[in-house]
């Protein structure tokens, strides 16, 4: 199954997608605010904003938010900012034009050598990038064996179990400095409806179709009783133009 497709999966969950997913840390954005040294005058691109979450938390912030998003039916829910169709390879901004470039859990659908170079072109001198994601998939207690077997089928199908991350080598020889990684600690409390939910808006879960995917979530259903505590790992990157 091709990168594409999944990356364009969302849109079929795009609403649930909205009420489900884990809120963005505000640490994590107090602490990309301070590094990239951005005060409450900058314009900021919001790259691949999906249904506008973290949209919604960078207006709270910044004079000017500019959510870019290439799904129809996600970029639809976006209610904050200057909402825009594009795509990372494609940014439709013009040159030197934000003072920074935030993306939520995207980066990784990205063709990064070309996304790289398209976010280096639409920043100001030192400019800042902040890749920002949540790592939520482990739950206490743990699920049983068997609603993580047919979690794992879709899962595996997708081809999303064999992906080896090397984004990171598209910044090599890049304008940017060396990329820095922080990590900060949450959680959430859910019960295992919600979090049936949150699994539901998972690429390979998302792609499949709204019966086949119905089927496995009632088979799943049973064998589920909560509530179920999420520790998450959010994960910022950054950097500047040197």
């Amino acid at each position: 199954m091709s990168d594409k497709r999944l990356a364009l999966s969302f849109g079929r969950v795009a609403e649930l997608y909205d009420r489900v997913r884990p809120d963005y840390s505000h640490a994590s954005l107090d602490r990309a605010q301070e590094v990239l040294e951005l005060d409450a005058d900058a314009v900021v691109i919001d790259l691949a904003a999906g249904t506008g979450r973290l949209t919604h938390e960078l207006a709270k912030r910044f004079a000017r938010v500019i959510a870019v998003e290439p799904d129809d039916a996600m970029r639809a829910l976006i209610a904050d900012g200057v909402v825009v169709a594009g795509t990372a390879e494609s940014i439709p901004l013009p040159d030197a034009s934000a003072d920074a470039v935030f993306v939520g859990e995207a980066f990784h659908w990205f063709h990064a050598p070309a996304a790289v170079a398209e976010i280096a072109r639409v920043l100001r001198p030192r400019g800042g990038l902040a890749l920002i994601g949540n790592q939520w998939w482990h739950t206490d207690p743990p699920l049983p064996d068997r609603a993580l077997e047919l979690l794992e089928v879709p899962f595996v199908r997708s081809g999303r179990a064999d992906n080896v991350e090397t984004w990171p080598d598209a910044f090599r020889g890049s304008p940017f400095e060396p990329l820095r990684d922080e990590t900060f600690p949450s959680e959430v409390v859910v019960d295992a409806n919600r979090l049936l939910d949150m699994y539901a808006t998972t690429s390979s879960l998302a792609v499949l179709p709204a019966g086949e995917r119905a089927t496995l979530l009632r088979l799943v259903r049973p064998l589920l009783s909560g509530p179920y505590r999420l520790p998450i790992t959010v994960e910022l990157t950054w950097t500047r133009l040197a």
